[in-house]
C-alpha cells in the first residue's frame, strides 16, 4: 500500500501549498505566473538531488516524440491549474477533477479494455455526485469551466507519462528534463509580467514554505506510478485532493454548502471505488 501513502503525502502538500497561493494572489503578492514557479522549483531541486545521491536518471531519444508533447501539455496544465486555483473554490476544483476518472477509463476502452457492468454504475454515480455537489449552487460554478479542461489535459498528460517511464525512461529522468522546461518557461513569463524575478519570492517565509510543500508533493507523487497503474494513482490522488479541498475550503475560504459537498463527495467515492475495483483487483500490492 505504498502508493495509497505515497498520495495521501503529497495531496496533502499540493493542498496546502494551493490555500497559501490562493490567498497569495488574492492579496497580489504573488501572480498566475510565480504561482506555477514556485510550485516547480523544489520539485525540480528535489529531483536533482535524488539523481545526484544515486537515482536512476534515465532520458532516451526514443522517448521524446512522447516528451515533447507531454512537456506542451503539462505548461498548459500548470498555467490552468494556476488559474483555477485562484478562480474557482477549493472543494469545486475537487470536485471537477475526479472526471479524470471516467475519461481514463475512455482511454482504456480505446486501448481494448472492456468496462464491467458495476463500472458503468459507478460512473453514473460519479456523474450523479457531481450533479447533487452543484445543483442550484451557483457559486461553486465559478471557475469550473478550467477545472473541466484540466481534468482532460490530465487525461492526457498522465497517459504520456505513464507510458514513457514504462518503456523508456526513469521516474527522475523523465521528470527532471520536464520540470527544467516547465521551469525555465514560468520564469520568463513572471519575468515578463511582473517585472521581478520569482525567485526572491523563495526568501519569503510564506511563498517560500508555500514552494517547499508543492515541490515536495510533486516530487514524491511521481513515484507513486511504479507501485500501481495509472489509473489507480489517478484515482487515489483525485479522492484524497477531494477530502483535502473540502476541508481546506470550509476552514480557510469559508466555504458554503459544506453538508451538501460531504453527501456528494461520498457519492462520488462509492462510484469511483466500483469504477477502480478492477484495476485494484488485478494489481499484486
Amino acid at each position: 500500500m505504498l502508493a495509497v501513502a505515497i498520495i495521501f503525502a503529497s495531496t496533502l502538500l499540493h493542498e496546502t501549498a494551493d490555500t497559501m497561493g490562493k490567498k497569495a494572489v488574492k492579496k497580489r503578492r504573488e501572480t498566475v505566473y510565480s504561482l506555477a514557479f514556485l510550485g516547480i522549483f523544489w520539485s525540480l531541486v528535489f529531483l536533482v538531488a535524488a539523481a545526484l545521491l544515486g537515482a536512476e536518471f534515465v532520458v532516451t531519444g526514443a522517448s521524446l516524440p512522447i516528451l515533447i508533447p507531454r512537456i506542451i501539455l503539462e505548461a498548459v496544465l500548470a498555467y490552468i491549474g494556476a488559474e483555477a486555483i485562484v478562480r474557482a473554490d477549493r472543494s469545486t476544483l475537487g470536485f471537477l477533477r475526479l472526471l479524470t476518472i471516467p475519461l481514463l477509463l475512455v482511454v482504456d476502452i480505446i486501448l481494448g479494455y472492456r468496462l464491467t457492468t458495476w463500472q458503468f454504475i459507478g460512473i453514473g454515480l460519479m456523474f450523479g455526485g457531481l450533479l447533487l455537489a452543484f445543483h442550484h449552487n451557483p457559486r461553486g460554478k465559478k471557475g469550473a469551466g478550467l477545472a473541466l479542461l484540466g481534468a482532460v489535459i490530465g487525461v492526457a498528460t498522465a497517459s504520456l507519462y505513464k507510458w514513457n517511464i514504462t518503456h523508456y525512461n526513469s521516474v527522475v529522468g523523465e521528470q527532471v528534463i520536464m520540470f527544467s522546461c516547465l521551469l525555465l518557461f514560468f520564469y520568463v513569463q513572471s519575468v515578463r509580467h511582473s517585472h521581478t524575478s520569482p525567485l526572491r519570492l523563495l526568501l519569503r517565509p510564506r511563498s517560500g514554505a508555500q514552494s517547499l510543500a508543492g515541490g515536495l508533493g510533486a516530487a514524491i507523487e511521481g513515484f507513486a506510478y511504479q507501485f500501481a497503474p495509472a489509473s489507480v494513482i489517478i484515482a487515489l490522488k483525485r479522492s484524497l485532493a477531494l477530502m483535502w479541498s473540502i476541508v481546506f475550503g470550509h476552514t480557510y475560504f469559508h466555504e458554503k454548502s459544506f453538508r451538501r459537498k460531504v453527501y456528494s463527495g461520498a457519492v462520488l467515492l462509492a462510484g469511483l471505488c466500483l469504477v477502480v475495483t478492477p484495476y485494484v483487483t488485478k494489481w499484486p500490492w
